[in-house]
């Protein structure tokens, strides 16, 4: 299991024990309206949980993500997606959230510099993007503030509900 110690948080890879932070993350208004899908029920993220479990055994994983821990508190986590893709190993997306507790504490920026930086070494990494709507001011601080750069703004990117979204594409290049 990998840790990432730091003095305010720790960094570690997901247990089923945290499939409840994992879920309450994903709830609230603001946060659902930033994802596609969120799970409905426990039992739902529960069952995302052990697909993340299952990546850390594989040779060549197709995501690794972490959770947030303060205190032994669940604050939220942080992803590394798409990875070992034929043709874009070179390549990754990168994903988060922080639970409604925990917000507006930087927190979220310094786990996705630690992730950034880890992916780059550990995957032999070139690129790395993260998405955010354009109406998510705080992820796209995030995401500036980690070293990302903003390459451009996907119009009418997503449909939910009837309703498009517009997406911000941000990258980091080594």
């Amino acid at each position: 299991m990998v840790i990432i110690k730091t003095r305010e948080f720790i960094l570690r890879h997901f247990k089923m024990s945290d499939a409840k932070g994992y879920f309450e993350c994903q709830q609230d208004k603001d946060a659902k309206k930033n994802f596609m899908t969120v799970p409905a029920k426990i039992k739902d993220a529960e069952k995302e949980v052990k697909k993340m479990i299952s990546q850390y055994r594989r040779k060549k994983p197709r995501s690794e993500e972490f959770v947030i821990e303060i205190k032994g508190e669940f604050a939220g986590y942080v992803s590394i997606n798409d990875l070992n893709e034929n043709h874009f190993e070179h390549r990754a997306e990168i994903g988060y959230a922080i639970h409604p507790d925990f917000r507006g504490k930087g927190i979220t920026t310094k786990a996705v510099k630690l992730i950034t930086n880890y992916a780059f070494k550990k995957y032999n990494l070139k690129r790395i993007v993260g998405w955010c709507r354009t109406f998510n001011k705080a992820s796209a601080k995030v995401l500036e503030k980690s070293g990302y750069k903003l390459e451009g703004i996907l119009r009418k990117n997503k449909c939910r509900n009837g309703k498009y979204l517009d997406d911000m594409i941000w990258a980091k290049v080594k």
